[in-house]
């Protein structure tokens, strides 16, 4: 067959009964391979070069959609590797298997892959994706191995400077701590299973000693601790006709149960059993203090008047999962709407939606004369020893000191007379000592003495 060497005798070539090639004139190694298909022929550049006694082809694309002129630059391309001793084939291959390497090794690929492996709870993965969205903002596709040291740095910094402590607008907040161990951990999973050789983190993997991040303190939360304080502020929030029934039922349930606000808000009516008086809580958050630590799961109480509240939302959300289910970004009750309350009734500075938490343990031990044991496990705190209290210890007198403190907190709104709380729950010190022998073993109790 003649060579090719216009356009017009390429759209001349006819379909035979299989494949052929036609040359190319004056392009050695380069030809159009004619095929037969039901629409009539199909015409592919193709580059066929010798390579130990074979004819390796690499296809430059399809004609006309790759011009002569786009395959001609194409052909001296392929043959400058050649004439470097490169195997074009192999050379191709290598690029498209760093380009498919490059693309799984995007940040957000990468980022969401790693948060996978934590295996966070359903009711904190949500506050936990927002911290990691704000690292795909940044870095978004962009390839491991270009973000560097001072690009983490420099994201820190701006996390820092944009989330501040809610009282105190100076101080920046720990989000840009919490985001700074998310980032050492995600990039140490990443090169441990070969994402990336380096890790830009590798030097702020404690920020405090780094000077990277500012050391950041949060004073005790406002809280009301005196009995007669608590009283009006009780009084105060029952006598109310301004506040809405959510951020109302929201904030007794935070007086009667001690329970953290974050796992008030996302209580789900498929957890609780007001037949029997129990709701089974998996608590959101623990403390980043290594001598306060939440417990996996509890079991909460709930007294009476908690029962009677929920019966009344029920009537509000029954039809939602959440109890406190409302038109809002995440679905529930903002997180400020009961500190909103208590300023606009005049306790700003005075007392904040965690201070309930401070004004039971405070009031049970020093009015009511409840134990440090007892009271660590109304907050869901661990005990501190080698084992954490199993949830079914002393549950009945868990069960008796939330209906008593539910008591006691609406006489103190009525004013009514309540000395005779206290006292209310002397035990024999054989009686605790036993407890605990049940809880701990005899072991743990010795190691608990002897920590510092």
């Amino acid at each position: 067959m003649y060579q090719i060497k216009t356009d017009k005798q390429i759209t001349a070539l006819k379909d035979g009964d299989k494949p052929y090639f036609a040359d190319i004139y004056g392009k050695p190694r380069l030809f159009i391979k004619v095929s037969p298909t039901k629409k009539g022929a199909s015409k592919v550049w193709v580059y066929r070069y010798a390579k130990d006694g074979k004819q390796p082809k690499i296809t430059i694309g399809a004609y006309p959609t790759v011009s002569m002129a786009q395959a001609f630059t194409k052909w001296q391309e392929l043959n400058e590797l050649i004439a470097q001793g490169i195997d074009p084939k192999a050379h191709y291959d290598k690029i498209a298997k760093e380009q498919e390497r490059q693309d799984k090794n995007k940040f957000s690929l990468i980022c969401m892959a790693w948060a996978k492996t934590k295996g966070w709870k359903d009711n904190s993965t949500i506050r936990r994706h927002r911290d990691l969205q704000i690292f795909i903002d940044r870095f978004g596709d962009m390839p491991l191995h270009q973000i560097t040291h001072t690009d983490i740095v420099e994201l820190l910094k701006d996390i820092e400077q944009k989330y501040r402590q809610r009282n105190n607008p100076e101080l920046p907040s720990d989000k840009a701590e919490r985001c700074r161990g998310f980032l050492v951990d995600m990039f140490a999973w990443a090169c441990v299973n070969g994402y990336c050789m380096d890790n830009p983190t590798a030097h702020i993997t404690t920020a405090k000693k780094s000077h990277i991040l500012q050391t950041v303190e949060y004073g005790n939360r406002k809280a009301l601790v005196k009995p007669l304080e608590f009283g009006r502020l009780m009084r105060a929030i029952f006598d109310d006709d301004r506040m809405d029934y959510h951020t109302r039922h929201n904030m007794l349930l935070l007086a009667y149960t001690g329970v953290r606000n974050g796992d008030i808000r996302r209580m789900k009516w498929a957890d609780l059993d007001l037949d029997n008086g129990k709701w089974e809580l998996t608590p959101i958050k623990g403390q980043s203090n290594s001598n306060i630590r939440m417990i996996e799961k509890m079991t909460v109480p709930l007294s009476r008047q908690v029962i009677a509240i929920l019966q009344a939302q029920h009537r509000l959300t029954g039809q939602k999962a959440h109890v406190f289910a409302k038109d809002t970004k995440d679905g529930i009750i903002s997180d400020g709407a009961t500190n909103t309350a208590l300023k606009r009734l005049g306790f700003q500075n005075k007392h904040s939606s965690h201070g309930f938490r401070s004004s039971a343990k405070t009031l049970l031990m020093g009015e009511l004369d409840y134990n440090d044991m007892i009271t660590e496990m109304m907050l869901g705190h661990v005990i501190k020893g080698d084992n954490p209290y199993m949830r079914a210890d002393l549950y009945a007198k868990r069960c008796e000191l939330m209906q008593t403190w539910a008591d006691y907190i609406d006489d103190l709104a009525m004013g009514k007379d309540t000395t005779h709380y206290k006292g209310v729950y002397r035990e024999k010190p054989s009686d605790i000592l036993q407890a605990l022998i049940n809880m701990m073993g005899k072991d743990g109790i010795l190691k608990m003495l002897q920590a510092p």
